[in-house]
């Protein structure tokens, strides 16, 4: 994935509007996926058609939740995902405060998986970046990222985050309803063991189930090198395309969140 540094970052966008909620995208970076990234993961030839210029276009997206309690719940402020973080270019924190959130406003953040990309925003010069959120994650990816898990050897940045929010880590299971009831969690292995979508509203947070929206929309079958299985991943993508019509997909690295209609 290339980092474009030399581009104005579009406005935070929304997404969908109701009377008891708001989502926004926040984009973190710009950035395209290289060709690279898919060869051999399906057919090679067709691959060069869909992407002529060697690079799709994409992104690292956050995405925030900000809801009414007009309708019972209460008033929350939830990120999916927390970006790169600042001490690595990530500009969340900017785009933040021109929605005017504070990060001490932020009461929960969860996160699809533990890839640096997602939660490197939750820390800056190793320090709490939202001190007063709870932080959800699927208990099948904290597993894997264990000492003693597949994932043992990259957990260097994890390990960092677990030190510091270790009493605020909330753990869920597909199916559980999280947040005061706002969001759902649904396991959607293959990117990571335990990589998980979130569903709040019309809204399906997707993660890393989709890198290049341009080619993998259309063409479920490739795949990434990021995946860590990736048949699995394939298996999990074509399932949620043929089964979310009528939804927002917000993809992680998608440069446009859109409706999915078939």
């Amino acid at each position: 994935m290339k980092e474009k540094t030399d581009v104005e970052l579009p406005p935070c966008s929304v997404i969908n509007e109701m009377d008891d909620m708001v989502v926004y995208t926040i984009t973190d970076r710009i950035s395209s996926m290289s060709i690279d990234l898919f060869k051999g993961s399906y057919d090679d030839s067709l691959l060069s058609q869909l992407m002529p210029e060697g690079e799709s276009r994409s992104a690292i997206n956050v995405f925030f939740i900000k809801t009414t309690g007009n309708y019972g719940g209460g008033k929350h402020n939830i990120l999916i995902d927390a970006g790169l973080g600042e001490d690595a270019g990530g500009m969340m924190l900017q785009q933040l405060h021109k929605l005017g959130v504070n990060t001490e406003e932020i009461d929960a953040v969860c996160l699809t998986h533990l890839h640096g990309d997602h939660i490197g925003g939750l820390l800056k010069e190793g320090k709490p970046v939202f001190p007063n959120a709870d932080i959800y994650l699927s208990v099948d990816e904290f597993n894997a990222w264990s000492n003693d898990g597949p994932m043992a050897s990259r957990n260097g940045q994890w390990k960092q985050v677990l030190s510091v929010y270790s009493n605020r880590i909330k753990l869920c299971n597909d199916g559980d309803t999280i947040v005061d009831g706002w969001v759902v969690a649904h396991l959607a292995p293959g990117h990571t063991p335990g990589h998980t979508m979130y569903e709040s509203g019309l809204c399906l947070f997707i993660g890393d189930l989709v890198h290049a929206q341009d080619i993998q929309y259309a063409y479920p079958e490739f795949c990434a090198r990021y995946d860590n299985k990736p048949a699995q991943a394939v298996e999990t993508r074509k399932k949620v395309l043929s089964t979310m019509e009528g939804r927002y997909l917000c993809g992680a690295h998608c440069y446009d969140q859109k409706m999915l209609t078939q």
